[in-house]
């Protein structure tokens, strides 16, 4: 302790020491007055006891003050810590996708920088769907007759080959007995040849082939003995004569007599072959079925024919009912197959200018929503009194719910929109969508395989890219391939949180 402290500790005792004399000298010479009636004897302990009290009250009021700036110092740190920390409350990070490196690998991930396009006009109009001619096709009979029954209707759905009618034919039932008449004659033909071959004039050839044979070996055992000199030359003039008259009888006998009825016979049986062959292809070409190996058509009813559709579709149209009568390649019913359709819009003439074949357009309907159709034909005339020009767009309609007559909003993109500049697009490859939100996957440049999923409002998909309205900048990267993986990944810890 330093002796100014010592000092001013001594001058403070001193003080308090005479201090205490003044009140002990003031209690001394009191009046009896200022306690008690009756005088009291002084306590020897007094002073003692007051200058304890004293000093007490001092240690109170010295640790108060102590307490209350250690208070004071305690807040005011509290106060700069929390002003030092100004993350201390958690802030709301947005979604993330991570995946290991064997699944990164796997993965294939492809990113591409967001850019800028000329931004694109687009035409609105109204436009009506119509049945592709080239997909449509009409059931027709070949042969006239009545309608005895009718199988299907307009909306069925029919495949190719099935029944939609059943049509009665007098036509029908005449070459039914034409048939029978010559598949009649065949038969007799075949029995009238097996006739001739076995046949009396047959025996007759027999007989000349043998004589012939006869005459042969005659006229060769005579020259050899000629040749070893015990013939003699009358002989072998005598079987010479006999084998060229066997020779002749044979002759006469296999191809003039035998050989005409044969022939004959084989001519007949193959007139009627192709004669029965001819009818039988004819009511093949009528749709009716004929096995040739079959001796007869056993229907009861030979003049019912059926008629089947050309194709796999939907019946559009059918002109006639049960019992009417029709005629040979009178439309009966069109089938169309609708997985194209043909939609048909008016176009003003400013823009026409700005339309090509193979052009992509919008069609939006409440039966499909919203698809892509080609501009596939533009009429070269307009309409004089709109000034519009007619326009074909092909529409792919696989589940069949575009129907002929429907109308449908055609959008068409005119080229660049000088109004509105350019505007941010990416791949749109990379957007997804995940119940009522777009996502696209960001990837993180601090930690490889980690990827932000990344709100975003989308416009127009046009020619494989998506205008991007909101929620990317100019020359970020977005996932093109593998995004849908990511996406999957993204469900699936969707799903675990939920459990």
């Amino acid at each position: 302790m330093s002796e100014n402290k010592i000092t001013e500790q001594s001058e403070h005792h001193a003080t308090d020491e005479a201090e205490l004399d003044r009140l002990e000298s003031n209690l001394d010479h009191r009046e009896p007055s200022d306690f008690d009636s009756e005088p009291a004897k002084r306590n020897p302990l007094f002073p003692w006891i007051v200058t304890a009290s004293v000093i007490g009250l001092l240690a109170i009021i010295g640790i108060t003050w102590i307490i209350s700036k250690n208070s004071t110092t305690g807040d005011k740190a509290t106060t700069e810590e929390h002003k030092e920390e100004p993350g201390h409350s958690e802030d709301e990070k947005g979604k993330e996708v991570k995946l290991d490196p064997e699944m990164l690998a796997s993965a294939g991930i492809v990113t591409e920088t967001v850019t800028q396009r000329p931004a694109i006009a687009k035409l609105m109009v109204t436009g009506a769907v119509e049945l592709n001619p080239e997909t449509t096709e009409l059931a027709t009979p070949l042969v006239g007759g009545r309608i005895e029954r009718v199988i299907y209707g307009v909306g069925d759905n029919v495949q190719k080959g099935a029944v939609l009618a059943i049509i009665s034919s007098p036509q029908l039932a005449q070459m039914h007995g034409k048939m029978h008449e010559a598949r009649t004659k065949y038969e007799l033909s075949q029995r009238n040849l097996a006739r001739v071959q076995k046949s009396e004039n047959r025996v007759a050839v027999l007989q000349a082939k043998a004589r012939l044979d006869e005459a042969d070996a005659t006229l060769k055992r005579t020259k050899r003995l000629i040749d070893l000199g015990a013939g003699a030359g009358k002989d072998l003039v005598t079987a010479e004569t006999t084998y060229r008259t066997a020779k002749a009888d044979y002759d006469f006998q296999s191809n003039i007599a035998l050989n005409k009825e044969l022939q004959e016979a084989k001519a007949d049986v193959e007139t009627s072959r192709v004669d029965l062959k001819h009818i039988q292809d004819e009511l093949r070409s009528l749709g009716v079925p004929v096995d040739p190996n079959e001796e007869d058509d056993h229907r009861t009813d030979t003049s019912l024919i059926a008629l089947r559709s050309p194709l796999s579709g939907v019946i559009t149209e059918r002109r006639f009912n049960a019992g009417a009568g029709i005629e040979a390649s009178m439309p009966i019913f069109s089938i169309s197959n609708l997985g194209t359709v043909y939609v048909i819009a008016n176009v003003p003439e400013a823009n026409l200018a700005r339309l090509v074949v193979g052009s992509i357009a919008e069609i939006t309907s409440p039966a499909i929503g919203t698809v892509s159709g080609r501009v596939s034909y533009i009429d070269p005339k307009l309409d004089e009194g709109t000034r519009t020009g007619r326009v074909r767009l092909e529409v792919p309609n696989a589940n069949g719910k575009l129907r002929g007559g429907m109308f449908a909003e055609v959008g068409f993109y005119t080229g660049t929109n000088e109004a509105t500049g350019e505007e941010l697009v990416v791949p749109s490859a990379a957007v997804q969508r995940t119940g009522d939100k777009t996502i696209v996957f960001v990837p993180r440049d601090d930690e490889p395989g980690a990827f932000e999923v990344r709100e975003i409002e989308a416009g127009a998909d046009i020619n494989g890219y998506t205008k991007v309205i909101e929620g990317l900048k100019l020359g970020e990267k977005v996932v093109t391939k593998g995004s849908f993986t990511l996406k999957t990944q993204l469900e699936k810890g969707a799903m675990g949180d939920d459990h």
